[in-house]
């Protein structure tokens, strides 16, 4: 009898705990989906230079990815053939203050800018450099970010995460205002490759007119090591793929002389022939781990927002 009383109590604290917890990530959710609300592809500003790679590379397959309502395949970033896909998209927008974009002051303005504290690149510059320092404060850092440089646009400067294993890195920066595209010959040849090809927006930038957006394209990894193991389980039956890496985009979009449309976009690639196997394997994480994932970069969305507040009301103060 004692030793049923003491594991009902040991379930019955077990049960509370979950169910608080339950609760705890619900109402999170909740709010951040309020605070943080998706979008689709189609709410993308016609520049972005995710929205571009999405748009032209359609194919319609089975099963449908993650955020997206058809698939998107890439090849690798050497190699001509089909040899990814976009497993899954999500993307989170907001309007903010141009004032806190302007003033943040994490990263000064660059020749390109004209010293112009308010133009687009320049609130782009800050809105990234927002994001890093936000995400610098979760404990994903402690063992994921290893001497990383100074903050830096030039193309494969390492941001984030371990350089030679898990870690991201800038692809391109472009700008509407002043004609500025994505251009992939800026990427060293020594350096840390993306896992699939890009594309240049170049037509959509240089069709902006006079709308001011400038946006951020950085890329990362995850460790081979680690993708290759999750490859050999789903050898053996495991339903599930990782994904292999992907892009982040941060665009801003002025509408106004007092606001400006910040959007974080995330964009995930699988292998479709991993271990080098023939036919294509459209496994991906299932949508619990999908879910999980957005709400991570809604917590780091929402973090890099409460960033700039808190940055702009120390500036006043």
């Amino acid at each position: 009898m004692t030793n049923f009383m003491r594991h009902r109590s040991l379930l019955t604290g077990a049960l509370t705990i979950v169910a608080v917890s339950s609760a705890i990530v619900y109402l999170t959710k909740r709010r951040l989906n309020q605070s943080c609300p998706r979008v689709s592809i189609t709410d993308l500003p016609k520049p972005s230079a995710c929205r571009n790679l999405l748009d032209t590379t359609w194919e319609v397959t089975t099963p449908t990815p993650w955020g997206l309502t058809k698939s998107t395949l890439l090849s690798s970033w050497s190699g001509r053939d089909k040899t990814h896909w976009v497993s899954s998209f999500v993307a989170l927008q907001a309007e903010v203050p141009i004032s806190q974009l302007a003033e943040y002051g994490a990263f000064s303005c660059d020749n390109g800018s004209n010293n112009n504290k308010s133009d687009a690149r320049h609130l782009m510059q800050n809105l990234v450099a927002a994001f890093l320092d936000a995400r610098a404060t979760g404990p994903e850092t402690w063992f994921l970010d290893r001497a990383v440089p100074p903050l830096s646009f030039e193309p494969s400067t390492h941001l984030f995460g371990r350089s030679k294993t898990m870690g991201a890195f800038m692809l391109a920066t472009w700008d509407s205002g002043q004609g500025i595209s994505v251009k992939l010959s800026d990427l060293p040849s020594g350096a840390t490759k993306p896992v699939t090809e890009f594309c240049s927006n170049e037509g959509f930038t240089r069709d902006a007119g006079s709308t001011d957006i400038a946006g951020a394209v950085i890329y990362w990894r995850f460790p081979d090591g680690l993708v290759g193991a999750v490859d050999k389980a789903v050898s053996y039956g495991l339903p599930w793929r990782l994904m292999q890496g992907g892009f982040q985009e941060f665009i801003v979009e002025k509408v106004s002389d007092e606001k400006a449309r910040v959007t974080y976009v995330c964009v995930e690639c699988t292998d479709l022939h991993p271990g080098g196997q023939h036919e294509r394997d459209f496994k991906m994480l299932p949508w619990l781990f999908y879910e999980a994932h957005v709400l991570y970069a809604q917590v780091l969305w929402s973090k890099t927002l409460k960033q700039l507040e808190r940055s702009q009301s120390v500036t006043l103060i």
